[in-house]
């Protein structure tokens, strides 16, 4: 990055050496670390999800929305608890989840007519919208991110962290 700056550009305290130095000596500290898989992992997971949280702050939701409205796209209709379930949210989590949901008109929630006690959640139009919308930024996302990959590099990728992802599941 230092080498695009050029010195007029950088404060009047720093100078492009200076800049370059600081670079150079931050290379020096991590190769130890970039030998290791789950630092590496870990870093650019830290890195991704809080783009992914600064993308889905347009709408004011976090990636624990994003996954409840994704899978209620997929399924239609749950009820709380199997939502709860299926996402491995804490039931009381879940209903701040919802609360949010609902009250920006993304999801309703309605007793279910064979146990009032238990609330169907289905998708609202506006929450069909809101996905929509939030799909293209995410896919905005997905491609600055992954840019400097192929897209057979980024193929793998995908193919190789669902593995992993299934693997954790189990």
């Amino acid at each position: 990055m230092a080498d695009s700056i050029a010195d007029d550009q950088l404060p009047a305290s720093r100078s492009l050496a200076q800049e370059q130095v600081n670079t150079e000596g931050m290379h020096l500290l991590v190769p130890h670390q970039l030998n290791s898989k789950a630092y590496v992992l870990g870093r650019l997971g830290r890195e991704v999800r809080r783009r992914f949280t600064q993308t889905l702050a347009a709408w004011s939701l976090n990636p624990s929305h994003y996954g409840v409205l994704l899978l209620l796209e997929e399924i239609g209709q749950a009820s709380q608890q199997q939502l709860a379930k299926l996402l491995d949210i804490d039931r009381a989590n879940m209903v701040d989840l919802l609360d949010v949901l609902q009250g920006r008109e993304f999801v309703e929630r309605t007793a279910d007519a064979r146990d009032r006690r238990r609330h169907i959640i289905k998708l609202t139009v506006s929450g069909r919208q809101a996905i929509s919308q939030m799909r293209q930024a995410t896919d905005k996302l997905d491609y600055e991110f992954f840019r400097n990959l192929d897209a057979q590099e980024q193929a793998t990728l995908h193919t190789l962290l669902l593995k992993l992802f299934k693997s954790e599941l189990d």
